[in-house]
């Protein structure tokens, strides 16, 4: 079964303003290896940024490498994880990360659709 990443940017609420987050996925296609070298290579990435949450991307990009329970991980703002997919018939990457996305929403602020694919999130890809 082939693989693929998400990403998941949180902003939190603030007054006057529900808190929602920014998904990101890959492409799809990957062995389970490539999806999670696709998830450290963010992760290595954000943690050379010049911003205050730099250490923690470090931190997190090296708890990544040694492996993480159910391949999911969360640190500072950015929830990251890799997926397996097609075992439903038609199921695409996009389909799961859908699912996966209304899932997590659900989850956190017990609405759907509080979570949105968007470009600017890191390694972005706009489209489902």
């Amino acid at each position: 079964m082939p693989w693929n990443w998400m990403q998941i940017r949180l902003h939190p609420p603030t007054p006057g303003k529900a808190g929602y987050g920014e998904a990101a996925v890959g492409k799809g296609g990957l062995t389970y290896s490539e999806a999670r070298e696709e998830v450290y290579g963010v992760l290595l990435a954000m943690a050379q940024l010049p911003v205050p949450t730099a250490a923690a991307y470090a931190e997190a990009a090296d708890l990544w490498s040694r492996g993480v329970p159910d391949d999911v991980l969360a640190a500072g703002h950015l929830v990251s994880r890799v997926y397996e997919y097609g075992r439903l018939p038609g199921e695409t990457a996009d389909r799961a990360a859908h699912v996966l996305m209304e899932e997590f929403s659900m989850n956190t602020t017990g609405e759907p659709h509080r979570v949105i694919l968007s470009a600017s999130s890191p390694g972005g890809r706009s489209q489902l």
